[in-house]
C-alpha cells in the first residue's frame, strides 16, 4: 500500500493535520517538531497570544480575542469552550482542506478541556476523520481537574470519530520510584508524541510495509469510539524483545489485558536500515499469540536513518471492536466477518459528511414583542434586550 508523496511534495491520499489545543498540548507538538524531519501540517490553538507568539509551530491560531482578552484561559473550561465558539470560520478554514485530523490536548485545565471538543465537531463536520490524544490529570493536581477533564472526555467522544486517552497516573506507574516532578511531565509528553508520530510516520511516507488511511479509518470508525494506545522501545541486541515486553507488559495496555481483548489494532514498526526481516516476523507472531483468535492485525514498518541499533513499536487498539455490516453479505454464527468491509476513500467520507450536516437558515424577527414599549437595556452602547446573534449580524442555522 502507498500513500503517495507527504504534504510537502502534494499528492498525497491522506492529508493529515495535526492540532494542538490548548497550551499544554501546543508545548508537546512544539517539542516534537524540534526533531522531526519532514513533518505534516501542525497547528497551534490557545487563547494565550504570549504563549502563541513563543511557540515553535508555524500556523498559530488565537482563539476568544474578545472573551480572553489575549490571556489563558486560567483553568476555567467553560472559557475555552466560548472561546473556541467566538472562532467558529477560523477553526473551519483552518481544517476544511484535510482528510485526517490528529488533535492532541491535555485535559483539566482550560482552554484544552473544552475548546477541543469544538474542534472536533468542526472536523466532523466538515467531513474529517478525527482521533484525539488526551492526557488527563495526576491525582495530586486535585478533583476539580479530574472533574473538568472527565467532562472533556464525555464531550470529546460525542464529537471524535476515536479518542485515545492517556492517563498521567497509569503512565507515571511506568517510571522508576523518586522520578523528579519535571522528567514525569516530560514522560507523558513523550508518550504522546510518539503515538502521533507513529501514526504519521506509517501514513504519510513512502515505507516497506505501509498502512494505509482506510485501515486507519475502519479501525477509528469502528470502535465505539474509543481506542488504546501503547508504545515500547528497545536498543541494541535483543532490542525486539525490550519492546515486545515494555508495550506487552506495561501498564499502557494494562498488561496486555487490552491486546487480549481487542478485535482490531494498527502495528506500526519503526527502525533503522539494520531492521531485520526476522524481527518483523517475531513481532508479528508475539501479537498473534497475544491477541484474541480472529482479531484483525493490520501491521506496518518503517526504516528511519539514524535509527540504527533502534527498535519501537507503536500500537492503536480498538477493544471495544464492532465490525463494519457487510450489505448482502452472511453472518457468522459469533457476529463477525471474515473480512472487514473496506472503509471508503476520504473524498468519499467528506462528500457524504457534508451532504448530511448541509442546514436551512433560521429566520427571526427582530421585533422586541413585549419590550416594544420598554426603556432599552444599554450597556457598552448595545441593547442587550436584542440577542446577541441578531445584534451581530450572525445567521442561526436549523
Amino acid at each position: 500500500m502507498n500513500l503517495g508523496k507527504d504534504n510537502q511534495g502534494g499528492d498525497t491520499r491522506c492529508r493529515i493535520l495535526v492540532a494542538g489545543v490548548g497550551g499544554g498540548a501546543c508545548s508537546v507538538l512544539g517539542r516534537v517538531l524540534e526533531d522531526w524531519t519532514e513533518p505534516p501540517a501542525v497547528a497551534a490553538v490557545n487563547t494565550d497570544a504570549r504563549a502563541l507568539a513563543e511557540s515553535g509551530i508555524p500556523l498559530k491560531i488565537q482563539i476568544g480575542r474578545t472573551i480572553a482578552k489575549g490571556m489563558g484561559a486560567g483553568g476555567d473550561a467553560e472559557l475555552g469552550r466560548l472561546a473556541a465558539s467566538e472562532d467558529l470560520d477560523a477553526l473551519r478554514a483552518l481544517v476544511a482542506e484535510y482528510d485526517l485530523l490528529v488533535l492532541a490536548a491535555s485535559f483539566g485545565g482550560g482552554t484544552g478541556t473544552r475548546a477541543a471538543p469544538v474542534l472536533a465537531r468542526i472536523a466532523r463536520e466538515e467531513g474529517l476523520l478525527t482521533l484525539a490524544f488526551v492526557t488527563t490529570p495526576f491525582a495530586f493536581e486535585g478533583a476539580r481537574r479530574q472533574e473538568q477533564a472527565q467532562e472533556g472526555l464525555a464531550a470529546l467522544r460525542q464529537q471524535a470519530d476515536a479518542v485515545v486517552c492517556l492517563p498521567n497516573e497509569r503512565l507515571h506507574s511506568m517510571l522508576p520510584e523518586g522520578t523528579p516532578l519535571a522528567e514525569a511531565f516530560a514522560f507523558v509528553d513523550r508518550m504522546m508524541g510518539a503515538g502521533i508520530r507513529g501514526l504519521w510516520t506509517l501514513l504519510a511516507r513512502d515505507n516497506m510495509l505501509n498502512l494505509d488511511f482506510s485501515d486507519l479509518q475502519t479501525l477509528v470508525e469502528n470502535s465505539g469510539n474509543e481506542c488504546c494506545f501503547g508504545y515500547g522501545e528497545g536498543q541494541g541486541p535483543g532490542r525486539d524483545e525490550q519492546a515486545l515486553t515494555e508495550l506487552l507488559e506495561g501498564p499502557m495496555l494494562e498488561k496486555g489485558r487490552v491486546i487480549a481483548n481487542s478485535g482490531a489494532m494498527l502495528l506500526c514498526v519503526a527502525g533503522g536500515p539494520d531492521l531485520a526481516l526476522s524481527e518483523l516476523e517475531k513481532i508479528h507472531r508475539r501479537f498473534q499469540e497475544a491477541a484474541r483468535p480472529g482479531a484483525r492485525i493490520s501491521m506496518g514498518a518503517a526504516v528511519l536513518e539514524g535509527w540504527s541499533g533502534r527498535l519501537a513499536l507503536t500500537v492503536l487498539a480498538a477493544e471495544h471492536w464492532m465490525p463494519p455490516s457487510r450489505s448482502g453479505g452472511d453472518r457468522r454464527a459469533d457476529g463477525l466477518f471474515d473480512e472487514p468491509d473496506e472503509a471508503p476513500p476520504p473524498e468519499e467520507r467528506k462528500r457524504r459528511s457534508r451532504k448530511t450536516t448541509q442546514q436551512s437558515e433560521l429566520h427571526l424577527s427582530d421585533d422586541r414583542g413585549r419590550f416594544s414599549n420598554v426603556a432599552p437595556t444599554i450597556y457598552d452602547g448595545a441593547d442587550l434586550d436584542i440577542p446577541t446573534f441578531m445584534r451581530r449580524g450572525i445567521r442561526m442555522p436549523t
